[in-house]
């Protein structure tokens, strides 16, 4: 279930990638995941998942729409990095 996540989340995380590209790759391996199962950790990602697509990269828009900024995602990521690897 986690396989492929980490390194795209701990990229993120750290600010190895930027918001637009964690949200690029996050989804696209999130929407594709053959193994996806009720657990824990799919929880966990769920709720990463619900995050990524709150984001709205433009400040403009993000107001209007009531979107979370890259700074809020970066936030909400590391706390599923802590839960879901320590």
């Amino acid at each position: 279930m986690l396989d492929g996540y980490e390194d795209i989340i701990r990229k993120f995380s750290s600010g190895q990638i930027s918001a637009d590209e964690f949200e690029s790759s996050f989804l696209a391996k999130f929407k594709h995941d053959q193994n996806q199962v009720p657990s824990r950790e799919f929880e966990i990602l769920d709720s990463l998942f619900a995050d990524v697509d709150e984001y709205v990269a433009d400040a403009e828009l993000r107001e209007s729409v009531g979107g979370i900024s890259a700074d809020v995602l970066r936030d909400r990521a590391q706390s599923v990095y802590r839960r879901l690897y320590g």
